[in-house]
């Protein structure tokens, strides 16, 4: 037979040992290639900044969703506030009615005290306590009256049922008041009825020359 160089020896009194068979039959393979660290830290500044830019548009979605909420808050107060400012006004628009007429009552009382003195004062003297107590109720309330006559017409606060020609007051004042205006916390909760000076009109001579 022919010599083969690539035969496996076979060692005097036996087989070839399973290891030897191993080393005879074993290719030789490549070294694998190692992944580069530049391009591995790379990756993980890139995962990192990707992970820093979430959790910051998260943070801003949080700030902003907490501001929202702070806003819904304080105008929840600033509501609830206006409607316990303003919870009763129904209720004080059905009192000035009677404290209209308690005032005029008065206004006629005093102007017949000559006729039945001491009946008539005596009158005056209750409708008076009766008036003072509503509007000290009202004072509670933080219902002011509207000062009107020698004020300037304001159509915001005033409602004008005449106009008076006269040169006694100047354009535009108020000079009687029909029914009293009331503000409730500062806010208007009913207009004066007011008559308003209107500076007269002067009349020019109009002179003709007659054409013979």
């Amino acid at each position: 037979m022919p010599d083969n160089s690539e035969d496996i020896e076979i060692k005097e009194g036996g087989m070839p040992s399973s290891q030897e068979v191993e080393e005879a039959g074993d290719v030789e393979e490549e070294p694998t290639a190692k992944e580069d660290p530049a391009a591995e830290v790379e990756n993980l500044k890139s995962e990192l900044e990707k992970k820093n830019k979430e959790a910051k548009e998260n943070h801003d979605k949080y700030l902003r969703a907490y501001a929202e909420f702070e806003n819904y808050k304080k105008r929840a107060v600033k509501d609830q506030n206006e409607f316990l400012k303003f919870a009763n006004e129904k209720l004080i628009k059905e009192l000035l009615p009677a404290i209209d007429n308690l005032e005029r009552a008065v206004e006629h009382a005093k102007g017949n005290s000559q006729k039945e003195e001491e009946a008539i004062k005596g009158l005056i003297a209750g409708v008076e306590l009766i008036l003072k107590q509503f509007k000290d109720i009202l004072v509670n309330f933080d219902v002011t009256e509207l000062k009107s006559i020698g004020e300037p017409f304001d159509p915001a606060r005033h409602e004008a049922v005449s106009h008076i020609e006269t040169d006694e007051y100047a354009d535009n004042i108020i000079i009687n008041e029909f029914q009293k205006g009331y503000l409730l916390n500062s806010r208007l909760l009913r207009p004066a009825l007011v008559s308003v000076a209107k500076k007269k009109e002067e009349k020019e001579e109009i002179k003709e020359e007659i054409e013979e």
